[in-house]
């Protein structure tokens, strides 16, 4: 769990001072106009000590959402900044989701989730998703942020906690600390498979020790 405390203090110091060294402190964070306003309504009110504190906690091992120093490496800060720079502008590899999640591999899901006695959702796919760009239209769509339809599967099944095991059995994704071979969409959407229905787990439950495979651990999200 990482976990960080971020603490502002303004300290008693002439007040045209603490101006030049707040207006130099925006300028170097590229602070917003509405910004810039707010810390010079603070700054003009007379108070001499303001502390704030942000409280930054991580609950998942996505090491995509979460930005450290990492001074011995400086490859793990161009990776981060390639990300980033994707996610902000993927332009022309901003494609459509069928382009990496394939029809053949939903008409693989689809069977899987019959035999779990779940719903079709064929016409969700076929009229709507498969067709989204993965980015603009999928990942960064506020409606399934909201409504958590991609986050809370993989709050659940991301990282698992078994009984007799110290170490936790993670989901075949990039986004945890799996550590098989993902080099190719097949690669890991066999395993995906496996792991979500074929894999038995002994997970400590409030109702006791139970063994399942990873699949039922979801449920209908309110």
């Amino acid at each position: 769990r990482l976990c960080f405390d971020v603490i502002i203090i303004i300290h008693n110091i002439d007040h045209s001072e603490l101006q030049t060294l707040a207006a130099a402190e925006a300028k170097s964070h590229n602070l917003s106009p509405a910004n810039m306003k707010g810390i010079f309504a603070m700054i003009a009110s007379g108070r001499k000590l303001q502390v704030a504190t942000w409280n930054i906690a991580a609950i998942n091992n996505n090491p995509f959402e979460y930005w450290i120093t990492y001074d011995e490496n400086p490859g793990y800060e161009r990776l981060m900044a390639n990300v980033e720079s994707f996610l902000e502008s993927p332009g022309d590899r901003d494609v459509p989701v069928n382009a990496v999640f394939a029809d053949d591999m939903f008409d693989r899901l689809e069977r899987r989730m019959e035999q779990a006695g779940w719903g079709s959702v064929r016409c969700y796919w076929e009229n709507d998703f498969k067709n989204r760009r993965i980015v603009t239209e999928f990942m960064k769509d506020p409606l399934l942020g909201s409504k958590r339809l991609a986050s809370m599967p993989d709050r659940i099944t991301n990282t698992i906690n078994v009984v007799g095991s110290t170490d936790p059995v993670c989901r075949p994704t990039v986004i945890n600390m799996y550590d098989g071979d993902l080099s190719t969409l097949d690669q890991w959407w066999s395993a995906w498979e496996t792991f979500m229905f074929d894999t038995p787990l002994e997970i400590e439950t409030k109702k006791g020790m139970q063994t399942n495979p990873p699949y039922k651990l979801l449920q209908p999200i309110k």
